[in-house]
């Protein structure tokens, strides 16, 4: 089973020093950003059929995405979790973090060009690297086998999202001002659900504030690219 943690390592390491490398060459590079962003549209799918392989109940409006890669089934496969846990489809949804993360941070290098080229934005674009590098990190290290190391890897992903899209929205004001406003709208979103995962109640789910918190990402991201390619083709 370590094998393919190290596999995903070397993957995550190999595919982001490319992205560094290519980022100058706008024309090859622009195409790939559009299809790795547009292509995390397609995570929740993923998560769906892990979901419906686990062998013992999963409620995703109350448990947060890592459990399904969890590798081993039981009571307490890691601090926190004093349920039950059994996701045959581990693999896959490890897999499927580390490639997510991968795909966020290519497309937040390969799509930079297309924003004004400002301080704030190669800031924004930094932050928007690591939160998938954050991601990623959930796949290679799951809970139930690092879970510190799973954890505060994790942490930076719940975060450096906001003041990203604020950056990004503030600079593309006034030459894209719809998708600054969409863009605005999704780092409220993302806001209000990292609040709210401080005041978990039983009508306010932690998995579902979860999801929302990634998912209003991801979808800024689907959409953003999609306007993009539109306006540069």
């Amino acid at each position: 089973m370590s094998s393919y943690f190290f596999i995903m390592s070397v993957l995550t390491v190999i595919v982001c020093f490319a992205a560094f490398l290519l980022r100058n060459k706008r024309e090859i590079t622009a195409k790939i950003g559009f299809i790795s962003w547009i292509s995390l549209s397609l995570y929740f799918i993923i998560e769906f059929i892990v979901i419906r392989a686990s062998t013992v109940s999963y409620n995703l409006f109350t448990q947060p995405m890592s459990d399904l890669g969890v590798t081993s089934c039981g009571i307490d496969t890691y601090e926190l979790a004093n349920y039950e846990i059994c996701s045959p489809y581990h693999l896959l949804m490890n897999w499927t973090f580390t490639i997510t993360g991968i795909v966020i941070f290519v497309g937040a290098i390969f799509l930079h060009q297309f924003w004004p080229n400002k301080r704030q934005t190669r800031i924004a674009t930094t932050l928007l690297a690591i939160f998938g590098l954050s991601f990623t990190i959930s796949g290679i290290i799951p809970a139930d086998i690092g879970f510190l190391w799973h954890t505060f890897g994790a942490l930076p992903g719940m975060i450096v999202q906001i003041p990203a899209l604020i950056l990004i929205g503030r600079a593309i004001r006034h030459n894209m001002p719809r998708l600054s406003t969409w863009t605005f709208v999704c780092t409220l979103i993302t806001t209000g659900s990292l609040i709210l995962l401080f005041f978990q109640t039983i009508f306010i789910p932690g998995g579902l504030l979860q999801r929302i918190l990634y998912g209003s990402v991801f979808l800024w991201m689907t959409v953003t690219a999609i306007v993009l390619w539109k306006k540069n083709n």
